[in-house]
């Protein structure tokens, strides 16, 4: 039973960390659409971009953690 539990919360945060890599990417790309006349927008995206990648990256950790166990 612990096993299913410990299998669903790394599967679970293996999914956020590709739903927040996709969101980066899209932040990423809106930077660049930006960059080319709205640096301020260009600004936000790239923030966007940055704090969804680490997200991603913690998810990614800890999804890892949960499969070692």
């Amino acid at each position: 039973m612990a096993t299913t539990t410990k299998h669903a919360a790394c599967t679970h945060h293996q999914a956020a960390a590709s739903e927040h890599e996709a969101a980066a990417h899209h932040h990423r790309e809106a930077a660049h659409h930006h960059d080319q006349g709205e640096h301020e927008e260009a600004k936000v995206h790239a923030s966007s971009a940055q704090s969804h990648s680490q997200d991603a990256d913690r998810h990614s950790k800890t999804a890892h953690q949960h499969s070692q166990k």
